[in-house]
């Protein structure tokens, strides 16, 4: 007997604590909440946002009890050699309208192992949009989900299937070291919806697709205002710091989440009562993201710049290393040996995708891919090297022989933690020098952009 999705397998035990970690450490922040809402009572379907390609189910990898078995649109499992990783990673393909009209009925087989999942106790996830959206906006829901569940529940009789919504937000979509927040909300029961599923199955269909809507956008950052969706998501982060110091929040990755929903929210009311002072900020703010442009500036350069003083204490360590590094062997081998047990952190593999990858919503799952690659590669490469070689970094070191080698694959773990925190600050620090560059060099530009800033935060 050919064994199911859901069964148990060695080497998927073994590479997915590596892949969890591999998941955390791409991103600075992953901050999970609502853990306490998976059902305990019985089987549950997630139903994340879909924004990206890979990283959502990534995200739902490291939060679910039990290995979850994912749904996926049945184009990428053409070839042999992708259909075989991506059924070991436990992903059954989706058939969709495109994919032909004879292929649609290859989908009984597959809602019927989908089935089969829910009622031995493992989660399913289905990406509730069906398809993914390069926007902060959720988009209509397919019936196959609901589908799914109703049959399931059929089949469960007394024993409650649910729903569970699933808002997954990122600061950035391509950019790796970014902040990740999952916001789990209330199971969905779906027993309340099988009188009407047993009699008019569409009807059941949209009632189900009309409650996770309704329960799924307040998790996530649904920017709802499609015509001026640029200037809302701009005015998202760039009000951002000034809304959290005025309600008295700190700033971490869930803060920042939150008061990206409140101001969007704001926004989507102003422009729906037509508030006579919306249509001003949409023009000021359509002039401060010019500006930015003209200066290459990011968006959020004039609000969240450092003071001067902030930014000299923040080269300090900067130079010290510097300096360390040049006048003292022991902090100099130190550094050396740190750089070469991990470099992949600096090395730009976004701009690769962003080349390769006309899909901007696959690029970051491509490029978590290469990076995750890459460090397996080297872990294995410089243990082996290490133990062979560590004479030559340090002759005192010579007599620990393979212990040697397990200390480089320990700095690669310690390496891979401290990387987004790492290149961050790094990359904090460049902007921060050019920001001030920029106002001794182009002064009158950058003062009328912080000019234009200020304006925003009065029309807000």
């Amino acid at each position: 007997m050919a064994k199911s999705i859901q069964d148990n397998n060695t080497l998927y035990n073994i590479l997915s604590p590596l892949v969890q970690f591999g998941t955390r450490c791409h991103y600075q922040r992953f901050d999970v909440r609502g853990l306490e809402n998976l059902p305990t009572n019985g089987a549950y379907i997630i139903a994340p946002c879909h924004q990206q390609a890979l990283m959502e189910p990534l995200a739902v990898l490291n939060f679910a009890p039990k290995p979850p078995v994912f749904l996926a649109r049945a184009d990428i499992f053409q070839k042999p050699l992708f259909r075989a990783i991506l059924t070991f990673l436990k992903i059954l393909p989706v058939y969709r309208i495109r994919d032909g009209q004879s292929n649609l009925s290859k989908n009984n087989d597959i809602f019927d192992r989908s089935r089969d999942v829910l009622l031995d106790g493992f989660p399913l996830c289905l990406m509730a949009e069906g398809r993914h959206n390069d926007r902060h906006h959720l988009l209509p829901m397919g019936k196959g989900m609901f589908r799914i569940a109703g049959e399931t529940q059929v089949k469960l009789g007394d024993h409650p299937l649910y729903i569970v919504p699933t808002g997954i937000d990122f600061d950035e979509y391509e950019r790796p070291y970014s902040n990740l927040v999952v916001n789990i909300g209330k199971p969905i029961p779906v027993q309340p919806f099988m009188d009407d599923f047993k009699n008019n199955e569409p009807v059941a269909l949209n009632e189900m697709r009309v409650a996770l809507a309704t329960e799924l956008s307040p998790l996530m950052h649904d920017i709802r205002n499609e015509e001026y969706y640029e200037e809302i998501f701009t005015l998202c982060n760039v009000l951002n710091r000034m809304m959290r110091k005025r309600e008295g929040l700190k700033n971490s990755a869930w803060n920042r989440f939150l008061m990206r929903q409140k101001i969007s929210l704001n926004l989507d009311k102003r422009s729906a009562e037509k508030d006579e002072k919306f249509d001003t900020l949409i023009s000021q703010t359509r002039s401060y993201q010019q500006r930015c442009k003209r200066l290459h500036l990011r968006e959020r350069a004039v609000p969240d710049h450092w003071s001067l003083p902030t930014l000299l204490l923040a080269l300090l360590p900067l130079v010290l290393l510097v300096a360390g590094v040049c006048c003292l062997p022991a902090v100099r081998w130190i550094f050396l040996f740190w750089l070469v047990c991990y470099p992949i952190p600096f090395i730009p593999t976004h701009l690769i995708t962003r080349k390769l990858i006309a899909d901007s919503q696959f690029r970051s799952s491509v490029n978590f891919g290469i990076r995750f690659v890459l460090s397996i590669i080297y872990c294995i490469v410089i243990g082996i090297v290490m133990s062979c070689t560590g004479g030559m970094w340090m002759s005192r070191l010579i007599d620990l022989g393979v212990w040697w080698g397990l200390i480089a694959v320990a700095v690669v773990h310690l390496g891979a933690i401290l990387a987004g925190p790492t290149v961050n600050a790094l990359k904090a620090i460049g902007r921060n020098l050019r920001y001030w560059w920029l106002r001794i060099v182009r002064f009158r530009e950058m003062k009328e952009l912080e000019e234009t800033y200020k304006k925003l935060t009065e029309l807000f």
